[in-house]
């Protein structure tokens, strides 16, 4: 077994004389939450015949929620999840058997625990997206609920996250010794978490999650992600994952499960233990606030993408319209559009600018631009460009002059300014030879 993973930190023999009752954190009370700006709503919500132990708090447009490790009720959060109020929604809970939310009659395992969030969410009324904090054992319970439900999560958080493959690295290094902390803590542990105790095991013995489904454990989703990790040095180690090689390995696992995210980062703590969210409650603010931005980011990326590509389609639905300059006046006001995507939009049209139908359709995207930026210098000035390829010298060489004219309003660099000149020029230059016999 991964004591990481499933035991709060310090010495495993001082854990064990204490008592697990010792171990065990009060329920979170309001007071503990007095630092929130907005009060907090502490209730046994009813997720269809059971109750879980919730409070919520805080406002913004995240939902971040918060899963707590093997043993450890909601409480486990009380240094961290006040201090997000300000910008986000939060949920701390207590999972079934834990604190004093109501046992569940169904077997452990990470899917049921997945369903009670999913039923606690839905009665809390707090729709997706999430970004999921998970802490050691809990990191299991929101890495199954991503991979179910990958369209409902923005960004995921891994306080000192159990890893499946720790036992397995770890037993090479002694054994003898693993088996022994193993044997002491199923002996030690409260007869309420055996259960879960035997069920992590077995996640352990496997060296893999459960399968999502017959074809095996699904990918996360690539969202921002950021994984804490403890590094501390002990001097006498007192267990086996507390020796540098043990500390190494949870180190080198923690860099790989990382590794499959293209957006976060892998933050290494020397201070911290394994509970991080009590001996350095602002690395975990931080990493929530830098997934929230990132997410955040991200979906506006997204909807520009998105925007973007619709912009696209419309304008090849306008061609074919008996009056395209209409509906493609209405395409470049979508939500989430500027003037530079639909400059771009308009020279990506144009292509070599000697295919007549695409000149024309350019001609129609970036008068329309110009039109609604009538401030811009450059959009007047691509304009102008589009117009000589038509032809249209005159027309071309009053958009030049409007050009020239906004970008000395606008202090333009004089390189900017000189080539509005060159291509008025060049338009006095085409009408004149236009005008010839």
């Amino acid at each position: 077994m991964n004591t990481l993973s499933i035991w709060p930190q310090g010495a495993l023999k001082n854990a064990l004389s204490r008592g697990a009752a010792a171990l065990l954190l009060s329920g979170l009370s309001l007071a503990a939450m007095a630092q929130a700006p907005s009060a907090p709503k502490e209730q046994l919500v009813d997720i269809g015949g059971r109750k879980l132990h919730a409070v919520q708090m805080g406002q913004g447009e995240a939902t971040v929620v918060f899963e707590s490790g093997f043993s450890m009720d909601l409480s486990a959060w009380r240094r961290v999840a006040p201090q997000l109020t300000s910008r986000a929604k939060v949920l701390v809970y207590s999972r079934a058997g834990y604190g004093q939310s109501e046992p569940s009659p169904a077997p452990v395992s990470l899917q049921q625990s997945g369903r009670d969030l999913s039923a606690l969410l839905q009665a809390a009324q707090l729709p997706p997206p999430y970004v999921l904090v998970g802490h050691s054992y809990g990191a299991f319970l929101i890495r199954d609920f991503a991979s179910r439900h990958p369209e409902q999560i923005a960004g995921l958080v891994f306080v000192d996250p159990a890893h499946e493959r720790y036992d397995q690295v770890l037993k090479p290094l002694d054994a003898q010794r693993l088996a022994a902390e193993q044997a002491q803590l199923e002996k030690g542990a409260p007869e309420k978490f055996r259960a879960d105790l035997r069920y992590i095991q077995s996640i352990m013995d496997a060296g893999k999650l459960p399968a999502i489904d017959n074809k095996g454990t699904a990918r996360l989703p690539d969202v921002p992600a950021v994984v804490l990790t403890s590094t501390k040095r002990y001097t006498k180690p007192e267990v086996l994952l507390h020796t540098p090689a043990g500390m190494a390995a949870w180190r080198q696992l923690h860099t790989e499960f990382f590794s499959q995210f293209s957006n976060g980062a892998h933050v290494l703590t020397p201070v911290s233990g394994h509970h991080i969210q009590f001996d350095e409650p602002q690395l975990v603010v931080a990493a929530v606030d830098q997934v929230i931005r990132l997410a955040q980011e991200q979906a506006q990326r997204r909807a520009i993408e998105a925007a973007r590509a619709k912009l696209h389609q419309d304008l090849q639905a306008a061609a074919s319209a008996a009056d395209p300059q209409a509906p493609v006046d209405l395409a470049i006001r979508a939500p989430n559009l500027n003037e530079a995507d639909v400059n771009n939009a308009g020279y990506a049209i144009l292509g070599n600018g000697q295919v007549a139908p695409r000149v024309q359709m350019a001609a129609w995207v970036l008068r329309a631009n110009a039109r609604l930026y009538d401030k811009s210098d450059n959009a007047a000035d691509s304009h102008g460009e589009v117009l000589m390829k038509l032809g249209r010298h005159a027309e071309a060489q009053a958009e030049f002059r409007r050009a020239l004219s906004l970008g000395e309003a606008a202090g333009r660099s004089p390189r900017v300014l000189d080539s509005y000149r060159k291509h008025m020029a060049e338009a006095q230059e085409a009408q004149a030879a236009q005008a010839k016999p």
